[in-house]
């Protein structure tokens, strides 16, 4: 592809990658407005979050084997006409019920987005190159939260809390029809296994049982598993245990933001140069040193909140890096079933994000430990799983 087209092309897949965090957080401010509007308690309202969260993970596991056997086109558009689908019928939504249920459905057609656009850059790009494309995509994808929020409340004071599900809906509609007329299928006839239910289960058990695919996809999960964490207990830590103001909240959660963005782009520039391990290394390496520190400082009660920030961002910044390089190698391992593979991988680590989302709020203990412990034992079991693919491939198991 020329530079121009590899721009757009980069800049289209980011888009596609950021309308799944549009999605979950330009709603944020209006949550309270929606427990108003339907005469629900608040905490009957914040389901809304977590029935997308699964809709999205499970959605992935249903599209991945399609989306290899009948291509990526095909699979885009009736998962965004079903995203659209789900997106107005959120804003016409009449009752909590309502919103629930096209929630879900929201989240079954974003779902879709997600497997489609590792499909479609394993298709684009090989090797490094798909890493490096990886990167330039989150880094495209990274400005959906930090300006989603700030989005929502504006436009809900504007227009109110529907406004954000018919914008949500229009863009899912002229995303869909830029990349069919820019993109297209990437798909080759020849590159195609069949379609069939036997066939899917069997390519998710060839995938299972393929150790080192699995292991990279692992050191992705655990990683996510962090981020989702600190998104769980974050604003308990900073605004209720330190004190932080609630409208400063944003500058903390956007440094760590930027810190991602900061580490995808070192990854973008010098992974053709250093090769995806090195970069996967280097990754690996800076979040465990911020899982101990961040260990380190809490067991020596060090009661300042730049002891939870500076960690977490040592943490949630190569977040990215790791995530772009161990599922370009663990795409290589079986490349006819990237679909398959990148959804069983999606899948996972929403499930895990999630499920580790739960035990922190289950360990709530009115202090920062359930955090700290759960990013740093998802960090160092991260890098943990690396350390033992590199055992495996020295003893060459």
């Amino acid at each position: 592809m020329t530079r121009p087209s590899y721009s757009v092309v980069i800049a289209l897949l980011g888009a596609l990658a950021g309308l799944t965090p549009l999605a979950i957080d330009m709603y944020l401010p209006a949550i309270p407005t929606l427990a108003q509007s339907f005469a629900v308690p608040v905490e009957l309202v914040q389901y809304s979050v977590s029935v997308y969260l699964l809709g999205f993970s499970f959605g992935q596991l249903f599209y991945g084997p399609i989306t290899d056997s009948i291509g990526r086109m095909p699979i885009l558009m009736f998962g965004m006409g079903l995203f659209v689908f789900g997106s107005l019928g959120c804003a016409m939504a009449q009752s909590l019920d309502q919103l629930l249920l096209f929630r879900v459905l929201q989240a079954l057609g974003g779902a879709a987005g997600s497997v489609v656009l590792m499909g479609m850059m394993r298709d684009l790009f090989a090797g490094d190159e798909f890493a490096r494309a990886v990167s330039f995509t989150m880094l495209v994808m990274a400005l959906a939260p930090l300006i989603a929020p700030l989005l929502g409340g504006y436009l809900l004071l504007v227009a109110g809390w529907r406004s954000l599900f018919f914008l949500l809906a229009l863009l899912g509609l002229l995303l869909v029809f830029a990349l069919w007329r820019v993109i297209g299928e990437t798909l080759s006839q020849q590159a195609r296994p069949p379609l069939g239910l036997r066939s899917a289960l069997r390519g998710y058990g060839q995938i299972l049982k393929h150790r080192e695919c699995m292991a990279y996809l692992l050191v992705g999960i655990f990683a996510s598993c962090a981020l989702f964490s600190f998104v769980t207990g974050a604003s308990f830590v900073y605004i209720e245990y330190f004190g932080i103001a609630p409208e400063h909240f944003g500058y903390l959660f956007g440094v760590n933001v930027l810190t991602m963005m900061f580490c995808t782009s070192l990854n973008a520039r010098y992974v053709a140069r250093l090769g995806r391990v090195r970069m996967l290394q280097y990754g690996l390496s800076l979040s465990a040193l911020g899982s101990i520190l961040l260990l380190l400082l809490h067991v020596l009660a060090f009661e300042s909140v730049l002891a939870i920030v500076i960690p977490v961002m040592m943490i949630f910044g190569p977040i990215g890096l790791i995530s772009a390089n161990s599922t370009g190698l663990s795409l290589d391992l079986i490349p006819h079933l990237s679909g398959s593979v990148a959804a069983l991988g999606g899948c996972l680590r929403f499930a895990g994000g999630a499920f580790a989302g739960l035990l922190m709020s289950l360990a709530h203990s009115g202090t920062p430990l359930p955090l700290v412990l759960a990013m740093a034992s998802c960090s160092l079991c991260s890098a943990g799983i690396y350390l033992r693919i590199k055992r495996d491939r020295l003893n060459g198991s």
